[in-house]
């Protein structure tokens, strides 16, 4: 009864008295919920990991190599030498450039890591002295979780989930004089170490702060002559490049189920909407108009679609939990189970879903007669 004393229809008789039916309905809409997630979730281990190691520790520093010609010297060793002097020169005016807080030299090595799906090579900052290692580190906030820290030409810290990663082949890009002496734990795959004195590959590490400003361009400005420049933009494009075509893949496949699951729906609402005529008109018979009626079969369906939107959560959360122990603790990568860009799709699709099932429910209102008119 409504305030007025006025008969009013409730959707809950029907679902109650139709559990295998609804049941039926409800399972149908979760599974799409769970299908996306699962989809965003595979691809994503195809890709984050790759931009968490490639691009996201070039937040805060960028790696450069400036150039330097020394016309006289007779062994690699003094080449060296005096190439280590003049990149430090360099190291003295990058600094003087507003923003930037310091630099390192390292000599650079490169490790393997892999995703759930494909490889990459990271670099390996190969530090001069100890005294460099503990910079760095500091300035990741890295903390030492085993073994203990680079002392000696050859010796390597690196990351716990980079070490899980890769196991005994991290250092398989690297000379054979290279053996890794501990692990740390940091928010990135880091490689670091001694350099041995064979490493003539001189660069800098360049700190700044995360504030948007191409610190690279203003480097170049200064008139120091770089052979390239790697921070977070170039290393983030580089990164689309390879994998971002991926995101296109994801939303194609859930436009498609979508599609093809709205055809399914729709066909079967229709089905169940016809089933219903006959009891429909029996409430028209009985004084109940044919907007009350939509309203009802509108709180039914709506019921539905919340209920499924509920279980798919649980049920997706649950295949997240899933993925992550079976495929990516093993090699100690990281997805964010929290799928933020799965969310507008998922209520997107189910949105015009609901919308869709209008049509034929509307038709079928329009058909809804007294008993006395169904002949």
């Amino acid at each position: 009864m409504d305030k007025k004393g006025k008969a009013t229809l409730s959707a809950m008789p029907y679902i109650k008295g139709n559990k295998k039916r609804i049941r039926a309905l409800i399972i149908s809409l979760s599974m799409f919920v769970v299908l996306s997630y699962g989809v965003s979730y595979i691809l994503a281990c195809c890709m984050e990991p790759f931009e968490q190691a490639c691009s996201e520790p070039y937040r805060d520093m960028l790696l450069t190599s400036p150039h330097v010609v020394i016309d006289e010297y007779e062994t690699v060793d003094e080449w060296s030498e005096l190439a280590t002097k003049e990149v430090l020169k360099c190291a003295a005016e990058i600094e003087k450039i507003p923003g930037i807080t310091g630099t390192l030299l390292f000599r650079e090595g490169r490790v393997r890591m892999k995703s759930v799906v494909g490889e990459t090579s990271l670099p390996c900052f190969l530090m001069d002295n100890k005294e460099d290692v503990k910079t760095l580190m500091d300035y990741k906030d890295a903390k030492l979780v085993s073994g203990r820290l680079p002392e000696a030409p050859g010796e390597i810290l690196v990351d716990e989930k980079l070490a899980k990663n890769m196991g005994d082949k991290v250092l398989e890009y690297m000379s054979d004089r290279y053996y890794i002496v501990g692990q740390c734990e940091s928010d990135y795959y880091l490689a670091l170490g001694m350099a041995l004195s064979s490493e003539n590959d001189i660069n800098l590490i360049v700190f700044h702060p995360d504030d948007g400003k191409d610190y690279g361009q203003m480097i170049k400005d200064t008139g120091i002559e770089i052979y390239y420049v790697m921070d977070y933009e170039s290393q983030h494009k580089g990164v689309m490049e390879d994998v971002g075509s991926l995101l296109s893949v994801e939303r194609l496949i859930q436009l498609s189920c979508g599609i093809m699951l709205a055809i399914c729906l729709l066909v079967v609402l229709s089905l169940h909407i016809m089933d219903r005529h006959e009891e429909w008109c029996l409430m028209n018979s009985i004084g109940f108009s044919s907007g009350e009626i939509y309203s009802m079969a509108l709180r039914e369906l709506l019921f539905c679609f919340v209920m499924a939107l509920g279980i798919g959560v649980v049920f997706s959360a649950a295949e997240g939990i899933a993925f992550d122990k079976l495929l990516c603790a093993p090699i100690g990568v990281h997805i964010d189970l929290f799928r933020k860009s799965t969310i507008p799709v998922v209520i997107g699709v189910m949105t015009a879903i609901y919308g869709c099932a209008q049509i034929p429910l509307f038709v079928n209102i329009r058909k809804v007669c007294t008993v006395d008119a169904i002949e």
